[in-house]
């Protein structure tokens, strides 16, 4: 179940890419690969996952109100980041979500997501 809520907070980070075109999860993963060297690295996770807050917040206030946050499924995932109950979710809650499918594809821990760790997302559909 951790896996499955871990993925849909990365699929989260990606919905407004043009990997969600071309469907699967994979694809929104692999999409992160900014520099396209088949690796993806943390710094490359942390700034879809910050371009994607910016496309929220569509106040640019700092914050994702309600209204901003997408719905089904996903507004769950997104209201599992207000950390301090307070119904806005900080750019700093909201950063702090999406890096467990990062960590748990990390095998040998060294902050990037190599080849042979991107075997699986490949399966999902990643391509490359």
């Amino acid at each position: 179940m951790m896996l499955k809520t871990a993925a849909a907070f990365v699929a989260l980070a990606l919905l407004a890419t043009p990997a969600l075109a071309q469907g699967g999860m994979g694809a929104m993963i692999m999409a992160q690969d900014a520099n396209g060297d088949g690796a993806i690295t943390r710094a490359e996770a942390e700034a879809a996952r910050a371009a994607m807050f910016a496309r929220l917040d569509a106040n640019s206030d700092g914050s994702l109100q309600t209204s901003e946050r997408p719905s089904g499924q996903m507004a769950q995932m997104v209201a599992q980041a207000d950390t301090n109950t307070d119904g806005l979710i900080s750019r700093a809650e909201y950063m702090a979500q999406p890096y467990r499918l990062f960590e748990r594809l990390d095998g040998n821990r060294n902050g990037v997501l190599e080849a042979g760790e991107l075997a699986m997302v490949r399966a999902m559909g990643g391509g490359r």
